[in-house]
C-alpha cells in the first residue's frame, strides 16, 4: 500500500494537501517539520514493514535523512522559494534524492499525477 507523507511548515497547505490526496483515494499523513516526518515514517515502518512512504518534502536535510532510513521512498520536493542565482534548490533536492520537484503555486492534479507515476497507482478522479 502506498502512503504519502506531506511535510510542510504551513498548517493550511498541509491540511489542504491531505484532503486533496484523500479525495483521490491516496492515504496521507502530515508532519510540520523534518523531526516529525521521520518519527512518523519510523512509526509507520514499525507498524507495517511492507509499506513505503512517498514523501512530498520540504528541507534538504530531511530528504537526506529519509533517503538514508528509507532508501525505497519516492520523494517529491516542493518549495515556494525562487531559485537563487548560484543555488538551485531543485537541483540540490534531486542530488539529495528527490525524484520530482514542484514550485508553489502548482496544480494539485499535477502533484497527484506525479505520485501516481512514481508509485504505479492507477488513475482515479476525486470523489470516485
Amino acid at each position: 500500500m502506498t502512503r504519502v507523507l506531506v511535510i510542510d511548515d504551513s498548517d493550511d497547505f498541509r491540511k489542504l494537501a491531505l484532503r486533496w490526496f484523500q479525495s483521490y483515494g491516496i492515504e496521507a499523513e502530515g508532519a510540520a517539520d523534518g523531526v516529525q516526518d521521520c518519527a512518523a515514517a519510523r512509526a509507520a515502518g514499525r507498524r507495517d514493514r511492507h509499506r513505503h512512504f512517498h514523501a512530498e518534502k520540504e528541507g534538504i536535510e530531511t530528504i537526506h535523512e529519509l533517503r538514508r532510513e528509507f532508501p525505497g521512498a519516492k520523494i517529491i520536493a516542493v518549495t515556494g522559494y525562487e531559485p537563487l542565482r548560484n543555488y538551485d534548490v531543485f537541483e540540490v533536492a534531486r542530488q539529495a534524492g528527490a525524484m520530482k520537484t514542484f514550485m508553489k503555486p502548482f496544480k494539485f492534479e499535477d502533484l497527484v499525477a506525479a505520485v501516481r507515476e512514481l508509485t504505479g497507482l492507477g488513475e482515479r478522479s476525486p470523489h470516485a
